[in-house]
């Protein structure tokens, strides 16, 4: 008899490790995005900065920066600020709601197909609602990396896409926008921080 070594014991202890992990890493890019949301609203005096630390307030406040930055630099105005807390609103409870919906129905799928048809559709629309908040989510930090950062934003927006914007957000938090100090080379002025 063949002798297969047993490695449940170290998934069981890798999976949990790893969950914990990547939720510290998640709530760090959390903090630093709501510090340096914050420092930028609090700056340029958007209303109700304190909007950063809650969850879809802080794309409501991301987007009022893209919005400030349209209208002071682009002469344009834009509704990004509605648009990405409408889609954020949306995407965020029909996520939940979906995997809710996927554990208590799914003993029921093999015997009621359309069950299964009727998921995989709200499937497709969650899909399509996450999809069209990342555009405007990255259209808005782009806006945004514009004003406080205009030689990097095509780079910071990569990188924003790869879900490292609070990082970017934390590091151009001192900067001051072009919406007020002009586009400065080859970075912009920082404000006087102690």
């Amino acid at each position: 008899m063949m002798y297969y070594p047993d490695f449940s014991h170290i998934f069981s202890t890798l999976v949990p490790v790893m969950f914990s992990f990547s939720s510290l890493i998640s709530l760090v890019l959390y903090i630093l995005g709501s510090v340096g949301l914050y420092s930028m609203a609090r700056n340029t005096g958007v209303r109700n900065p304190w909007f950063a630390w809650i969850p879809i307030a802080r794309d409501f406040l991301l987007g009022s920066l893209a919005d400030r930055y349209n209208s002071t630099a682009m002469h344009k105005n834009t509704s990004l600020h509605l648009w990405l807390t409408i889609l954020s609103g949306i995407q965020t409870p029909l996520f939940y709601f979906l995997v809710i919906i996927a554990i208590v129905l799914s003993p029921l799928f093999y015997n009621v197909p359309i069950l299964l048809l009727a998921l995989l559709l709200f499937l497709f629309l969650a899909s399509l609602v996450g999809i069209a908040y990342k555009v405007f989510y990255l259209l808005s930090f782009y806006y945004v990396t514009m004003d406080y950062e205009p030689s990097r934003a095509v780079l910071y927006t990569v990188l924003a896409f790869f879900d490292l914007g609070g990082i970017l957000l934390f590091l151009s938090r001192h900067n001051v926008p072009v919406g007020i100090a002009g586009r400065c080379y080859p970075v912009q002025p920082k404000y006087n921080v102690h």
